[in-house]
């Protein structure tokens, strides 16, 4: 094996497609496919099953990539530590973010890396946290925030903070304009509610605590969508629970209105998290440092509220 087949047939792997794959490596599809061929003969396994529509990976693939994505993550972790012999942190660290953050943490870390790690190039992917830890966990990311109080297999977590979530209604409800600031669980479960789907991690905070409660919850909606779930709580659709960092520009405009459930364990866990397993470099170490520090200067310094910061 060598280092263009592993490429190539990462390349492949991710975007689902010899012929995708040659147009973002430029170079022909048969250049391509002589490479799977090779690696497939070396192997005397077959790594993907050809469709009409592009290919498949196989069980032997799936092994394959988990070592690929490793070894050229290692590669590339060399080159670079080498070339910067003299301890300066350089490279590209990717980092992944979950969409109810990605705003507020990858602009302070996009400013925090520019002015302390200038060398080092920021990859930031956002996206929900099941896709972050099967990014986590293929080596696609080389570190996550994630939401968990202990690490998922394949991976370290190092819990950062506690956050709380919200009872979030519209400026108009009777809550609203009575000045209202908090109100119980039992309330809030009385008005009609949107809310993400079952196995979320907001959507388990509320189950869990109406369990406890002994509460029944119906809402009118199941959203994957933080934008749909804002914008029901704007146009007074219904209302939802979420966490202050989701809408904190929509409080400010007046858009929403957001009040503290009176309820204990109403708050979800934050780590960041990142592999167990291979060599990690020293710019993914340093920026993993700094993201914690980033982390911890939003909250102190107001622009992250509802949150309890990990002791």
């Amino acid at each position: 094996m060598d280092m263009r087949q592993l490429k190539y047939f990462l390349k492949v792997a991710d975007v689902g497609g010899i012929s995708k794959a040659s147009i973002q490596l430029n170079v022909t599809q048969s250049a391509v496919s002589a490479q799977i061929a090779s690696l497939e003969d070396e192997l005397g396994s077959t790594l993907f099953l050809r469709r009409s529509r592009g290919v498949e990976i196989t069980d032997a693939g799936r092994i394959l990539y988990r070592h690929a994505r490793t070894i050229l993550r290692q590669s590339e972790i060399a080159r670079e530590e080498v070339a910067h012999s003299e301890g300066v942190p350089s490279g590209t660290v990717s980092l992944g973010l979950p969409s109810a953050m990605a705003e507020m943490v990858g602009m302070a870390m996009i400013r925090a890396c520019a002015e302390r790690l200038p060398l080092v190039r920021l990859r930031i992917v956002e996206g929900v946290s099941s896709l972050l830890v099967d990014f986590m966990s293929s080596g696609r990311l080389d570190i996550s925030i994630l939401f968990v109080g202990q690490a998922p297999a394949g991976l370290k977590a190092m819990p950062v903070l506690e956050e709380e979530l919200f009872y979030v209604c519209s400026p108009r409800s009777a809550y609203a304009t009575a000045g209202k600031t908090a109100i119980t669980l039992a309330d809030a479960v009385q008005t009609p509610l949107v809310m993400p789907e079952v196995g979320n991690s907001m959507r388990r905070i509320v189950d869990a605590a109406c369990a406890k409660a002994g509460i029944g919850i119906e809402p009118v909606a199941e959203l994957d969508s933080l934008i749909l779930l804002k914008a029901c709580v704007a146009q007074d659709v219904a209302s939802t629970f979420l966490p202050w960092s989701v809408v904190s520009k929509e409080e400010a405009a007046g858009d929403v209105h957001v009040m503290r459930v009176k309820t204990p364990a109403f708050s979800r866990p934050l780590s960041i998290c990142t592999s167990s397993q291979g060599a990690r470099g020293i710019a993914t170490d340093v920026v993993t440092v700094l993201l914690r520090t980033v982390i911890i200067d939003l909250v102190k310094g107001g622009a992250w509220q509802g949150v309890t910061l990990s002791s």
